[in-house]
């Protein structure tokens, strides 16, 4: 990974631990059925979508590796990168904001952010090693398949499993993500009691420019890998980018339809004689369901940065695999708003419709 995209990815993270909030989690330490099915969901089920991805990339592509997307399929960066985004964990203040622009559980949603991201840098290795372990991660590069085109799938299986170290890649995790996270928390906390003139530092009340620090960040980190596969993208072709979008949002689609029903059955919001809209979620329901859908962008580009040229054929494929990172994100933020706003009028009606006494007839 290269020093300096190294460095604003702790600059991410670092920012992250400085805003982060956790006193409200402790309100929401009862809610352990939400809290352990979106641990499950994030962690151990939606990261199996990046099977069915690459094996559709396997069969799209067929024994071609650096494809320029000439004959208007995907090249293989962006199955890459499609696969690499479903296996992280959920997203970071995105996400908590908004369950509760929504009216949800922001406490149980923040929960579930903590912990999942921080089991995630133990999980996602593990996950990226299944990849390489089944034969579908690796790809060899178009002279190394026309030299030799007689190369077997255990040659190939043996070169994936040297050059994908899931230990080098959790280690890079800790440093990138995890201790930059734990340590801004900590500065957080010390900074809180330590006042100059005995009051307290809240930086919540810098949390706007915090905020502008942190996506500043993560354009820069775009930009430095996007550009790297600056040629490839421009010879992607409209038909190869609509279909990108259009996986984006069949990705986030999907999890909505695998979460959905379980958070509908279990999580349902109580019925009141102001509401007949009895399969809307509960707060916790807004919260599990959000949350188990979404996926983060930093921790994508993190993982990026770390794999083995060897997963992509080529350097300019591995800036192809950022860009669909982006995409998938930017779907999910543009249809969970959409959610939030519908279920946060929905709630304001309903406390509308309870506050107004009932007409005497």
């Amino acid at each position: 990974m290269p020093w300096a995209s190294k460095l604003f990815i702790i600059i991410i993270f670092t920012v992250s631990g400085l805003t982060l909030h956790t006193a409200e989690a402790k309100a929401a330490v009862r809610a352990i059925w939400p809290f352990g099915f979106s641990v499950v969901s994030i962690l151990a089920v939606s990261p199996l979508l990046a099977f069915l991805i690459l094996l559709g990339g396997r069969a799209a592509s067929g024994a071609t590796t650096n494809n320029s997307s000439g004959n208007g399929s995907m090249p293989w960066g962006f199955y890459v990168g499609l696969s690499v985004f479903a296996s992280v964990p959920t997203t970071l203040s995105s996400g908590v904001t908004l369950v509760a622009n929504g009216k949800g559980n922001a406490a149980l949603a923040l929960m579930i952010v903590v912990v999942t991201n921080a089991l995630g840098v133990i999980v996602t290795p593990l996950w990226i090693q299944a990849y390489s372990a089944a034969n579908l991660l690796i790809r060899t590069n178009n002279n190394q398949q026309t030299s030799s085109t007689t190369t077997t799938t255990a040659e190939e299986a043996t070169i994936s499993t040297s050059q994908l170290d899931s230990t080098s890649l959790l280690i890079n995790l800790l440093l990138t993500v995890l201790v930059p996270l734990t340590a801004g928390k900590i500065l957080r906390e010390l900074l809180h009691c330590v006042g100059g003139d005995g009051s307290c530092i809240d930086m919540q009340t810098h949390k706007r420019w915090l905020g502008h620090v942190s996506s500043l960040s993560l354009i820069i980190i775009v930009w430095m890998n996007v550009s790297v596969g600056e040629e490839q993208l421009k010879a992607q072709n409209g038909k190869s980018i609509s279909i990108l979008v259009s996986l984006g949002i069949l990705f986030h689609l999907t999890l909505l339809a695998l979460n959905a029903p379980v958070v509908l059955v279990t999580m349902r919001k109580q019925h009141t004689t102001a509401s007949r809209r009895w399969w809307l979620p509960s707060k916790e329901g807004k919260a599990a369901l959000f949350l188990t859908s979404q996926k983060t962008l930093p921790v994508s580009l993190t993982v990026l940065s770390l794999l083995p040229s060897a997963a992509f054929g080529s350097e300019e494929q591995r800036g192809l695999a950022a860009v669909a990172c982006v995409v998938p994100h930017v779907c999910q933020l543009f249809m969970d708003g959409a959610i939030a706003s519908y279920w946060a009028g929905v709630d304001a009606d309903e406390e509308q419709a309870e506050a107004t006494p009932a007409e005497e007839f």
